[in-house]
């Protein structure tokens, strides 16, 4: 099936994209496929076994087998999910039985809604769990309720409405939109700051101390008597300013939490990584490399369906998160 997509730079001075999909390591892939069907009114765009040459980037074994699918918000062309199913191979959960302040590995995919209350229903029903029900907040100048849902495989996913200003640039929300952000928890801001401004290049979206808080509810579940008394700074990061697909990391200062970012690879269950649109792989690495960055996974090419045969390489984060950046063959 071919299908729409954003790895392609012939019309842009871009050199490197918001991500085009997020990776799921998942137990049971129909689980995930009946959720974003049916809860989410994404659909399936594609479904077969992974190119062999994925364990020799992913660093697995022969004898280990990958199935996956491909889930798109149908109109979009970025911001998909691929679940991925590993056979013949021990796993574990990436952030096994984490709460928000655990720092390590990918900590949530950030979707939107345009019905939280029925969203939040039906994802009950779906028996996925959230770390605190659905808040009302204004964050800077917006107006927004937000969920942190539990599910399956230690993964979570934000789900938000927007009320004011104005939501733009979500023309194909039905039930829910396309991925548009990606979370994670550090536990040193300054080394991530550095990390994705001076060594990915990436840009600057959004900022805040996150020094105001007052007691009471919040959606990261943290006791409502000391919510006050924790620092929770944001930062959010683009790699072009103006292109969805970006990576904010927030530090919870005074709770100390256990480290998740040894985990946070192939085979292991969770949100694996994020892929990244890059115009030419080869050249971005290399200047990753001249900035000190030490590539996790050499350029491959490979076989990525729908799209086609990429280049593709991969890197970790200071948090231990995977990110891969590839390169569309034509």
């Amino acid at each position: 099936m071919q299908i729409e997509h954003n790895l392609d730079f012939t019309n842009t001075e871009r050199n490197i994209k918001g991500f085009q999909e997020a990776v799921f390591s998942v137990s049971n892939l129909h689980t995930y496929v009946e959720f974003f069907t049916s809860i989410c009114g994404w659909k399936q765009v594609h479904r077969g076994r992974c190119d062999n040459n994925m364990k020799q980037l992913w660093h697995l074994d022969d004898q280990v087998e990958i199935e996956e699918v491909l889930m798109q918000n149908a109109g979009d062309n970025e911001g998909f999910i691929r679940l991925v199913s590993f056979k013949n191979v021990d796993q574990v959960q990436i952030r096994s039985a984490a709460q928000t302040w655990d720092w390590g590995g990918i900590f949530d995919v950030n979707i939107r809604t345009n019905d939280m209350d029925a969203f939040y229903r039906a994802t009950q029903n779906a028996g996925w769990s959230a770390y605190a029900d659905p808040l009302r907040y204004t964050f800077g100048k917006y107006d927004v309720s937000e969920v942190l849902l539990r599910g399956p495989d230690g993964i979570t996913i934000a789900a938000m409405e927007r009320f004011s200003p104005p939501l733009v640039g979500f023309p194909h929300m039905k039930k829910t939109s396309r991925l548009f952000n990606s979370s994670i928890v550090t536990n040193n801001m300054a080394e991530s700051y550095d990390f994705y401004i001076h060594k990915l290049g990436f840009q600057m979206f959004f900022q805040t101390a996150g020094d105001a808080r007052k007691a009471g509810k919040n959606v990261l579940g943290i006791p409502p008597n000391i919510n006050k008394d924790i620092t929770v700074p944001v930062d959010i990061v683009r790699p072009d300013i103006d292109n969805f697909g970006s990576i904010e990391y927030l530090e919870l200062k005074e709770l100390e939490g256990k480290d998740c970012s040894s985990l946070a690879k192939p085979p292991n269950l969770g949100i694996l990584m994020l892929r990244f649109p890059v115009r030419d792989a080869e050249k971005y690495a290399n200047q990753l490399m001249e900035r000190d960055v030490t590539l996790n996974s050499e350029l491959h090419t490979v076989e990525l369906l729908p799209y086609g045969k990429v280049k593709i390489f991969s890197i970790r984060t200071p948090e231990g998160v995977w990110l891969e950046f590839m390169e569309l063959i034509k």
